[in-house]
């Protein structure tokens, strides 16, 4: 799911399942605001997002540890990190080294061949399905309410765009007060979603990719 407290949609979802690829093109790290850029996920970079996705969402809504590990394993192709430079700006320290970037933010997914969000679509990854299912968007505490969510969504699409082209669609389910934050990542209201997760209602979005119709409802 996706909630920006600044996390995603739904926090989580349910586990993903099957093989994935290594992560696409490096042309996507892109710099941000000088100190904070993009990057496809790295495996020794899960306890920093397990900790993240505890502090975003919910015990009933969040990733649980192994759920977040098979995605860094097998949808890496799906899965883009916002990173800071620990010193702020990536400048050399007083030793004379640049420290190493920490994760501040990321949006992971998995994929599908049916046509819409359910549980079941949710709680399998198909490496050749078209539908990517949104399961987490984060952002740090520290700098949410800063237009990094967004950025980072739509880096996000960018980014699986290439990595994964031949994705037709990406669906996502987020609370109701998110709205209008997937809306100006360029995605657009369903309604109400049939999952179940945790104790609040889901909203269903929808972005297009590839010029596809990805209208069902």
């Amino acid at each position: 799911m996706a909630d920006e407290r600044e996390p995603s949609s739904s926090a989580d979802a349910a586990p993903a399942e099957e093989a994935g690829d290594d992560a696409a093109p490096s042309a996507y790290c892109q710099p941000l605001g000088g100190a904070v850029f993009f990057g496809p996920v790295q495996p020794e970079q899960l306890d920093r997002i397990h900790a993240l996705e505890a502090e975003s969402y919910p015990e009933d809504e969040a990733a649980t540890y192994d759920k977040l590990k098979f995605r860094i394993q097998n949808a890496a192709d799906v899965f883009l990190v916002a990173m800071r430079s620990a010193d702020g700006g990536g400048e050399a320290g007083a030793a004379g080294a640049v420290s190493d970037p920490e994760v501040v933010g990321y949006v992971c997914g998995t994929c599908t061949s049916a046509g819409r969000l359910t549980h079941e679509s949710m709680a399998a990854h198909e490496p050749e399905g078209d539908l990517l299912c949104v399961h987490s968007v984060v952002v740090e505490a520290g700098l949410r309410r800063r237009g990094l969510a967004t950025r980072l969504l739509r880096a996000y699409t960018a980014y699986v765009g290439a990595s994964s082209p031949g994705l037709r669609g990406i669906r996502l389910i987020c609370k109701q007060d998110l709205v209008r934050l997937y809306e100006g990542a360029g995605f657009t209201l369903v309604g109400p979603s049939s999952v179940v997760h945790g104790r609040d209602p889901w909203i269903e979005m929808a972005m297009q990719l590839g010029g596809s119709d990805d209208g069902e409802q």
